[in-house]
């Protein structure tokens, strides 16, 4: 049998009214024993834990007057009370933890009137009160604990104090400030872990500095980025703005400087977590403040540059590499190696993360030929995330190698005919899945387009003469009522190349899967048809919009033109393969490198992407030297 909560639990918690007053007052006459009585159904809480959670603060000043009384006067009723309000519940927590939560000022100073050493009391996990008032931010109630109290407790679970709680919470440094001057010990106190309150203030983010962006249900977190801090010209405006955003930080160091080159149990400098949480604003503040932070490493070896690149720290590499490139302080850690000899350019490739390792590739400082203890440099490591047989062109792993070898970055010195990496071998099986699964969706695509095309062919745009019209200068019945204008014919080659490019890829599909053809030839027959089903698909594009175009040039122009400007839409994707490829280039050559070879560059991966437009072109040009007519269906 579940036994349940005594009637003055019942009542403690239900108000604080008169009439809930006068009943409290009439069951203690009754049994005075439930006053003091722990709940079994609710952790061992008194009736005075039930009606501070409650938030009841009548009702907690009568049960204390209550509790008083029942030592019938003299020096004892201030001993009754003092052991009423101590008493604690399973979790150790007495009513004042409650009233803290509850946010109660007036049932706070109640409670503390009775017994001062009672902000002294800690749960069995260490909680104290001021611990819950800073955890949840409330200064005045942190402030009353201290002046009303004697002695109050500082003490937290998991071996923190207020301090750590407050760094977190107190963006403004208003309680921070208040527990550093009533107590300045508490800045060297260490967790269980060995964090410092600064380590925790170094992972605090800043409000001011990220937002959220809901996109279909989904909440993209955008933090810290970089180009905030690029508007800050002057080291000093730097500092400034940095002082307004990471002031419990700033506080912090004030207090003890010292802290900053306080590890954790794990070896981690407050410098590391900082990178390691993504806080810009903290660790902006410890290298201006204390520029030898920049060279700490924790028990791997690692500066928090290493930490950034491993965690994907995005916005602190790119201001470090990007911002802050060719300052003395970052030229001293870009090439620092950890304790297994990788920089963060070794890490960043090891990771095939792109963006980071474009960011670290770009920074002039950087030496990548430098070899960690195993004697990879960067280019072995990339050599070796590639994977042999059918890939995508714009993965990482590829363009990472082809990156590092148009910067020529070189081997580790040893024989690459006894380094796996160089010598890799093709999964038949694996490799077959690939060819299978990429055929089905390619295969799909061509005979869709091959389908489309082909019954655009029997079904010409506007029509064809009908046999029962009369004569005249019409042309054969069955003839194209749009033929003979430039956009006719764009219509009729765009089609005809889009059929044949989808029948060639659907052609190449019949030979991947035959078991019996050699798995390298089949690797070049899914890559041919693929190729040609882009191919197809961009003429399918340019059949449509030379269509639309013929169907309303003469009668509504403009929405004509604004069909084919629409239609070209379809080309961002051959686009945004060449932007991507010349972006890798600018991230290794300087500029004017970029501005001699990049038309000739460009050019060229126009030419593969949109050969089939150059075809459809040079007819077009060729029909116009022999007189054609792009708006209307009669040649002149």
């Amino acid at each position: 049998m579940v036994e349940q909560d005594s009637v003055l639990h019942v009542v403690a918690a239900a108000g604080d009214s008169l009439d809930h007053l006068r009943c409290a007052s009439m069951i203690y006459a009754k049994d005075r024993h439930l006053l003091t009585m722990a709940a079994p159904s609710s952790k061992g809480d008194t009736p005075l834990h039930c009606a501070a959670r409650a938030g009841n603060t009548k009702m907690v000043a009568h049960l204390i007057k209550l509790a008083a009384e029942g030592s019938y006067g003299g020096p004892q009723q201030k001993v009754a009370a003092m052991d009423f309000v101590r008493m604690q519940n399973r979790r150790g927590e007495t009513a004042l933890h409650e009233a803290v939560r509850f946010g109660d000022l007036e049932m706070v100073e109640a409670l503390v009137s009775a017994d001062k050493r009672l902000a002294s009391v800690d749960a069995k996990d260490g909680t104290s009160p001021m611990y819950v008032a800073c955890t949840l931010g409330r200064t005045t109630m942190a402030i009353r604990l201290h002046d009303i109290g004697y002695e109050p407790s500082y003490s937290g679970p998991r071996g923190q104090n207020a301090l750590h709680a407050a760094v977190l919470r107190d963006k403004r440094g208003t309680i921070t400030e208040l527990l550093l001057q009533w107590n300045k010990d508490l800045v060297k106190q260490t967790d269980v872990d060995g964090s410092t309150p600064l380590h925790f203030a170094a992972s605090a983010t800043s409000p001011f500095l990220q937002f959220t962006v809901p996109i279909f249900s989904m909440s993209i977190n955008i933090s810290y980025a970089a180009w905030i801090f690029s508007v800050l010209p002057s080291r000093s405006m730097l500092k400034k703005k940095c002082e307004q955003l990471g002031r419990p930080v700033i506080q912090l160091l004030a207090a003890d400087s010292t802290c900053a080159f306080l590890p954790d149990r794990h070896g981690s400098f407050p410098v590391h977590t900082a990178a390691s949480a993504d806080c810009m604003v903290s660790l902006l503040v410890l290298l201006i403040r204390h520029p030898a932070c920049a060279r700490l490493q924790n028990a791997e070896g690692k500066t928090f540059l290493h930490v950034a690149v491993e965690k994907k720290r995005l916005s602190i590499v790119k201001f470090i590499c990007l911002l802050w490139r060719g300052k003395p302080l970052i030229k001293s850690i870009v090439n620092i190696q950890d304790d297994k000899g990788d920089t963060a350019l070794h890490l960043a490739v090891r990771a095939g993360d792109m963006d980071l390792f474009r960011l670290l590739i770009g920074n002039k400082d950087i030496q990548m030929n430098l070899e960690n203890n195993e004697g990879k440099t960067p280019m072995d490591l990339a050599a070796g995330g590639v994977q042999s047989g059918l890939y995508f062109g714009l993965s990482a792993p590829w363009r990472i190698r082809n990156i590092l070898t148009l910067a020529n970055a070189q081997t580790g010195n040893r024989r690459r005919d006894l380094a796996p990496e160089y010598s890799p071998r093709l999964d038949v099986d694996e490799e077959s899945q690939k060819i299978k699964d990429l055929a089905q969706i390619v295969g799909i695509g061509s005979v869709l387009v091959a389908t489309a095309t082909f019954t655009a062919a029997l079904t010409m745009p506007g029509g064809v003469w009908s046999p029962g019209e009369p004569a005249g200068n019409n042309p054969p019945a069955g003839t194209p009522v749009l033929a003979g204008s430039f956009a006719f014919d764009g219509f009729v080659i765009s089609n005809t190349v889009a059929f044949i490019c989808s029948t060639l890829a659907t052609f190449s599909l019949v030979y991947c899967g035959v078991a019996a053809v050699d798995i390298s030839q089949r690797l070049q027959m899914v890559t041919f048809a693929l190729a040609l089903l882009l191919c197809s698909a961009r003429c399918f594009c340019a059949a449509l919009a030379f269509a639309l175009y013929m169907l309303l040039a003469n009668v509504v122009h403009g929405t004509a033109i604004a069909s084919i400007v629409m239609t070209s839409l379809s080309l961002l994707d051959g686009v945004m393969f060449l932007l991507v490829s010349l972006r890798d280039l600018m991230a290794i050559f300087p500029s004017g490198f970029v501005l001699k070879y990049g038309p000739a560059f460009i050019f060229l991966n126009i030419l593969y992407s949109f050969w089939p437009y150059l075809v459809i072109g040079g007819y077009l040009l060729y029909d116009f030297q022999t007189g054609g007519n792009f708006h209307s269906s009669s040649r002149h």
